[in-house]
């Protein structure tokens, strides 16, 4: 399961009912990117797990039935030539390919490899690597999965939802505890980030409620987004590090430092406000990200953007941005838009880049939960740089922000801020609390690109909401993102 267990209702995409109506696998949008889609072999359930690539550029898919499919990327979204490369994986939902022919996959029961061991295009031996992660049969249990960059890798297990029933007979240590709960963890381990290296798992960090996804970036750092929900007021991304509690409770049970007998969902909130890693960055749930799936980090050679994060948003058309500050020697930052509709379907749980860095493909399905919302689409720059930020610092009377374009316009812009604050709990969700207008008081260019905007007051742990409107580039351009939200868990 890749999305919590609400159900929203979903808009109609006419452009995309179009697309699908008409057979065009092409999309139609602005000169910033190009949206595909790739058709699966007819027949196949379009339900995307996981999506890698080996060191010979060859793309596997992993499908939530079962199977693994292989294909060399064409130029023409309809001329993939798929072939099944292994079959028989419950719900794969991670997948890393080490070598040509040899993958990877975190499946729900186990960590699986599948290699082809006489080249003939199929895997033909099967291992399980390790099966130490429970598995209560409960459908909202997801298994994530990145590389360390040394041989091992890190899992993301995620917790169970009370929607879903859990098997008379589980697999792996279980706690009758741990079976309470919105979100629970019956079964070992979920709830945790997990390392898994030379034969050995080890528990690595804890707390969280869905991190459908995980990424090891260029700079060795990991991270994982959740989603909103029970101890979740909004969708966060967390940079993850060892040994850190990250506020849902539920995982806990499985903590060797915790008393032996307690339920963790007894814990004051007080208390676990001061256990908790705070997020690095907040993404607003209606107006950001819904449902965060898989984070990635943009390529140099993608053409915009280098080096900033971006993750899925698993329940709408969409993929966030990520701009990163440190302030005091810690990373928050910001977030905006990536992509907002044109063209994108929903069900967007899956990001991997072509090896060149120049596309991204992105793996859809929320199973059933809206539609079209399953299968691959692919998305390319389109060559002409956008109008929009690019960096958003914090300084110490506001915000610095540098654009893609030189400005043309900034006494004509019209900025405003807000800030608020989330308060987790056990209930579902949470609002934007103490919501304020904050004054501007200056805003100054600081360069051709960079401008300055004062404010009246900054506090810590507040997001800041920046608003600009009207707001051109020399070559008349528009800002392409209006709406920008800063993380200041701390300031200067």
């Amino acid at each position: 399961m890749t999305h919590s267990e609400t159900n929203p209702t979903m808009k109609p995409y006419l452009t995309i009912l179009l697309v699908a109506l008409l057979g065009i696998t092409t999309i139609p949008t602005h000169a910033y990117l190009k949206v595909e889609t790739i058709p699966l072999p007819e027949g196949t359930p379009p339900e995307i797990g996981g999506l890698t690539f080996d060191p010979d550029g060859k793309l596997y898919v992993a499908t939530r039935r079962n199977d693994i499919f292989v294909a060399t990327p064409n130029a023409d979204p309809n001329a993939f030539e798929w072939n099944l490369f292994a079959s028989g994986f419950h719900n794969g939902l991670g997948i890393e390919a080490p070598a040509p022919g040899h993958i990877v996959v975190s499946q729900m029961a186990e960590l699986t490899e599948a290699i082809d061991t006489d080249g003939d295009g199929s895997a033909d031996t099967y291992n399980n690597l390790n099966n130490e992660i429970g598995l209560s049969g409960n459908y909202h249990e997801t298994n994530g999965l990145c590389s360390d960059g040394d041989g091992g890798y890190y899992i993301a297990a995620g917790t169970a939802s009370h929607n879903g029933p859990t098997f008379w007979k589980t697999h792996g240590k279980y706690s009758k505890i741990g079976r309470r709960g919105r979100n629970y963890s019956a079964v070992q381990w979920k709830g945790w980030v997990m390392h898994f290296k030379d034969g050995k798992l080890t528990p690595f960090a804890s707390g969280f409620r869905m991190h459908n996804g995980i990424l090891r970036d260029s700079k060795g750092r990991l991270w994982c987004g959740d989603n909103q929900g029970d101890f979740r007021a909004t969708s966060p991304l967390y940079l993850v590090e060892k040994g850190n509690f990250y506020g849902h409770p539920s995982s806990l049970v499985w903590d060797k430092n915790s008393p032996k007998g307690k339920d963790p969902l007894h814990t004051p909130q007080k208390k676990l406000d001061q256990m908790r890693t705070h997020a690095t960055v907040l993404m607003p749930y209606a107006e950001m990200n819904r449902s965060c799936a898989e984070p990635a980090e943009i390529p140099a050679a993608f053409g915009v953007f280098p080096g900033q994060l971006i993750i899925a948003d698993n329940n709408d058309t969409r993929i966030t941005r990520i701009m990163l500050d440190e302030v005091g020697g810690k990373l928050q930052g910001s977030c905006t838009h990536f992509i907002n509709g044109s063209g994108l379907r929903t069900g967007n749980n899956r990001l991997e880049w072509s090896p060149d860095g120049k596309q991204l493909y992105v793996g859809q399905t929320v199973r059933g939960w809206g539609k079209p919302s399953e299968g691959i689409q692919r998305l390319s720059f389109g060559g002409k740089t956008p109008f929009d930020v690019d960096k958003l610092k914090l300084t110490k009377t506001g915000f610095e922000l540098t654009t893609t374009l030189p400005v043309a316009n900034l006494d004509k812009a019209e900025i405003s801020i807000n800030s608020f604050h989330y308060q987790d709990s056990h209930r579902y969700g949470g609002g934007q609390l103490d919501k304020k207008n904050i004054p501007v008081t200056k805003t100054t260019n600081s360069g051709a690109k960079t401008f300055t905007i004062d404010l009246e007051s900054l506090q810590a742990g507040k997001v800041y909401h920046i608003a600009i409107k009207n707001l051109k580039a020399k070559d008349g351009s528009k800002l392409h993102n209006e709406n920008f939200y800063y993380t200041a868990n701390r300031l200067h």
